[in-house]
């Protein structure tokens, strides 16, 4: 165990503050790409996602958590907030269809989007109502993979899990004669998961690459700065280079910062942490701050462009605002309110042992 991640391999994910720090940055990358300014960048916020669910993924799999727990604490930490915002899109196209581009209140789209079934909408794009799900049908799909490793297989989860995605990548993505799953298998950001998985194994390891503070935040900020230059000038590279492989070195120095952030967690760290929690909150709801914005404020009373630093910056506070909010009153309420149910729903399920 080296010096920067010394005392910080606890299994749970919100000990380990340089993680919740770079969640709320990633939100805040993926917010300011759909703002549309200039220079445009941000999206590869979806790219440290998937990077970091892998790592968390694994590191609390390392627990021993069986198959049905696993699930439960998934699922229960998806669904409840993206089902709640997806119906109110749906009211949204059916009672005030004019506020939405191309989105429609198609039953079957709804129940497809609401059990992570992949589809191509109204426009051509593989989305599902919420357009920003269309990361969480991955997610979903990498956590089926591992369930299904757990299983079958609970010694070699790990291996099997990984054989899973890539089989399911090189195949679906390469021979499949539909076109909703060799689109959707065949996007190299699913691959990205992996990466995050493999780079918690080195976690564990003597391999694990030992950074000094400064060096670690410079290796930080290089590291996003590669994927923002790469992206506003419309890199053709192929997105599992340049912007996975720097997710996961940004990801790995921003663990090596590990102890001088619990040494020194000031306002403005602790801010970005509070980010972090929020985050899934603030990126499944950010679109509804982004669009109101730009029909209303810009588009139809003419208050403020979006596309200007102060339009940038006042949309950012909004949609960190409304997800601190979604977060606080509905996300994290109902997501254990979710689990508990289902937790008993399963000791439920239990067979009874009597004793004689």
């Amino acid at each position: 165990m080296n010096e920067a991640t010394a005392g910080v391999k606890a299994p749970d994910k919100h000990e380990l503050h340089s993680l919740q720090i770079l969640r709320g940055i990633a939100a805040l990358s993926v917010v300011y790409y759909h703002i549309g300014a200039m220079p445009e960048f941000g999206s590869f916020g979806v790219d440290i996602f998937f990077v970091m669910s892998g790592f968390v993924i694994a590191m609390s799999l390392a627990k021993g958590q069986s198959a049905t727990e696993f699930a439960i604490k998934r699922i229960s930490r998806i669904v409840p907030l993206y089902w709640i915002l997806t119906s109110v899109l749906l009211a949204i196209a059916y009672l005030a269809p004019h506020l939405l581009k191309s989105t429609t209140a198609d039953l079957v789209n709804f129940a497809k989007s609401l059990f992570f079934i992949p589809y191509f909408k109204e426009e051509g794009v593989l989305r599902p109502m919420l357009a920003v799900g269309w990361t969480l049908n991955y997610e979903m799909f990498f956590y089926g993979a591992l369930w299904l490793s757990l299983v079958f297989a609970r010694p070699l989860y790990f291996p099997l899990g990984i054989v899973i995605v890539f089989a399911a990548h090189l195949y679906f993505g390469l021979y499949s004669d539909s076109k909703v799953l060799s689109t959707f298998f065949g996007n190299s950001q699913i691959l990205e998961f992996l990466l995050g998985m493999v780079a918690f194994k080195l976690y564990k390891s003597s391999f694990w690459p030992n950074f000094s503070a400064p060096a670690a935040l410079a290796i930080s900020v290089l590291s996003y700065a590669v994927m923002a230059l790469f992206e506003s000038t419309g890199s053709r590279l192929n997105g599992l280079i340049i912007y996975g492989v720097p997710s996961i070195i940004l990801m790995i120095s921003m663990l090596n910062l590990e102890s001088s952030i619990r040494s020194s967690r000031g306002r403005f760290l602790k801010m970005f942490e509070a980010m972090g929690d929020a985050s899934y909150a603030t990126y499944l709801s950010h679109f509804f701050v982004v669009d109101a914005m730009r029909q209303f404020a810009f588009r139809k009373f003419n208050l403020l462009d979006p596309h200007t630093p102060l339009g940038v910056a006042i949309i950012l506070i909004l949609s960190l605002v409304l997800g601190h909010v979604l977060y606080k009153v509905i996300d994290k309420p109902m997501s254990e309110l979710m689990r508990k149910r289902l937790n008993l729903v399963r000791l439920r399920a239990l067979p009874i042992v009597r004793t004689p």
